[in-house]
Protein backbone atom coordinates (compact mmCIF):
# COMPACT_ATOMS: atom_id res chain seq x y z
CA UNK A 1 0.00 0.00 0.00
CA UNK A 2 2.88 2.40 0.65
CA UNK A 3 4.05 1.97 -2.94
CA UNK A 4 0.59 3.04 -4.16
CA UNK A 5 0.59 6.00 -1.76
CA UNK A 6 4.03 7.09 -3.01
CA UNK A 7 2.95 6.77 -6.66
CA UNK A 8 -0.16 8.88 -6.01
CA UNK A 9 1.85 11.61 -4.26
CA UNK A 10 4.21 11.83 -7.24
CA UNK A 11 1.31 11.77 -9.71
CA UNK A 12 -0.50 14.66 -8.01
CA UNK A 13 2.62 16.78 -7.52
CA UNK A 14 5.63 15.78 -9.65
CA UNK A 15 7.98 17.93 -7.54
CA UNK A 16 7.52 15.68 -4.50
CA UNK A 17 10.34 13.37 -3.52
CA UNK A 18 9.45 9.94 -2.20
CA UNK A 19 12.01 7.33 -1.18
CA UNK A 20 11.25 3.98 0.34
CA UNK A 21 13.63 1.24 1.38
CA UNK A 22 12.81 -2.38 2.11
CA UNK A 23 14.81 -5.40 3.19
CA UNK A 24 14.53 -8.84 1.59
CA UNK A 25 16.04 -12.05 2.92
CA UNK A 26 16.15 -13.42 -0.63
CA UNK A 27 15.11 -11.96 -3.98
CA UNK A 28 11.92 -14.04 -3.86
CA UNK A 29 10.98 -13.19 -0.27
CA UNK A 30 8.38 -10.52 0.53
CA UNK A 31 9.72 -7.04 1.30
CA UNK A 32 10.03 -5.88 4.91
CA UNK A 33 9.65 -2.17 5.54
CA UNK A 34 12.89 -0.34 6.39
CA UNK A 35 12.26 3.41 5.92
CA UNK A 36 10.10 5.97 4.10
CA UNK A 37 10.94 9.58 3.13
CA UNK A 38 8.53 12.20 1.76
CA UNK A 39 9.27 15.77 0.65
CA UNK A 40 6.22 17.89 -0.19
CA UNK A 41 7.30 20.39 -2.85
CA UNK A 42 4.01 22.30 -2.69
CA UNK A 43 4.52 23.24 0.96
CA UNK A 44 7.65 25.21 0.19
CA UNK A 45 7.25 26.47 -3.37
CA UNK A 46 3.54 26.50 -4.18
CA UNK A 47 0.96 29.20 -3.53
CA UNK A 48 -0.67 27.16 -0.74
CA UNK A 49 2.05 26.87 1.85
CA UNK A 50 1.38 24.91 5.01
CA UNK A 51 2.82 23.72 8.27
CA UNK A 52 3.62 20.17 9.23
CA UNK A 53 2.52 19.13 12.71
CA UNK A 54 3.86 15.79 13.88
CA UNK A 55 3.69 13.48 16.85
CA UNK A 56 6.53 11.08 17.57
CA UNK A 57 6.73 8.30 20.10
CA UNK A 58 9.63 6.89 22.05
CA UNK A 59 9.85 3.18 22.78
CA UNK A 60 11.56 1.29 25.61
CA UNK A 61 14.88 1.35 23.73
CA UNK A 62 14.74 5.15 23.58
CA UNK A 63 14.15 5.05 19.81
CA UNK A 64 11.80 7.57 18.23
CA UNK A 65 9.14 6.70 15.65
CA UNK A 66 6.40 8.69 13.87
CA UNK A 67 2.89 8.25 15.24
CA UNK A 68 0.86 10.79 13.24
CA UNK A 69 1.31 13.90 11.13
CA UNK A 70 -0.89 16.48 9.48
CA UNK A 71 -0.46 19.42 7.12
CA UNK A 72 -2.38 22.53 8.15
CA UNK A 73 -2.66 26.07 6.82
CA UNK A 74 -0.75 27.46 9.79
CA UNK A 75 0.38 26.58 13.29
CA UNK A 76 -2.29 27.97 15.60
CA UNK A 77 -4.45 26.85 18.50
CA UNK A 78 -7.29 25.79 16.17
CA UNK A 79 -4.95 23.57 14.10
CA UNK A 80 -3.43 21.98 17.19
CA UNK A 81 -6.83 21.34 18.83
CA UNK A 82 -8.10 19.70 15.63
CA UNK A 83 -4.97 17.54 15.26
CA UNK A 84 -4.82 16.50 18.92
CA UNK A 85 -8.56 15.70 18.95
CA UNK A 86 -8.07 13.31 16.05
CA UNK A 87 -4.96 11.83 17.67
CA UNK A 88 -6.73 11.31 21.01
CA UNK A 89 -9.54 9.45 19.27
CA UNK A 90 -7.13 7.34 17.18
CA UNK A 91 -5.11 6.32 20.24
CA UNK A 92 -8.23 5.74 22.34
CA UNK A 93 -7.06 8.15 25.03
CA UNK A 94 -10.20 10.26 25.42
CA UNK A 95 -9.88 9.96 29.19
CA UNK A 96 -6.18 10.85 29.18
CA UNK A 97 -4.82 7.61 30.60
CA UNK A 98 -1.67 5.81 29.51
CA UNK A 99 0.12 8.49 27.51
CA UNK A 100 2.33 11.46 28.30
CA UNK A 101 2.31 14.39 25.90
CA UNK A 102 5.35 16.67 25.87
CA UNK A 103 5.37 19.71 23.61
CA UNK A 104 8.39 21.64 22.37
CA UNK A 105 6.33 24.84 22.30
CA UNK A 106 8.10 27.59 24.21
CA UNK A 107 5.83 30.54 23.49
Amino acid sequence: MLWDYADELILKNPGNTIKMAVNRVTLESPPHFKRFYVYFEALKRGPFKGELLAVVGKNGNNQMYPVAWVIVKGECIDSWVWFLSLLTASLGMEHGFGYTIISDQQK
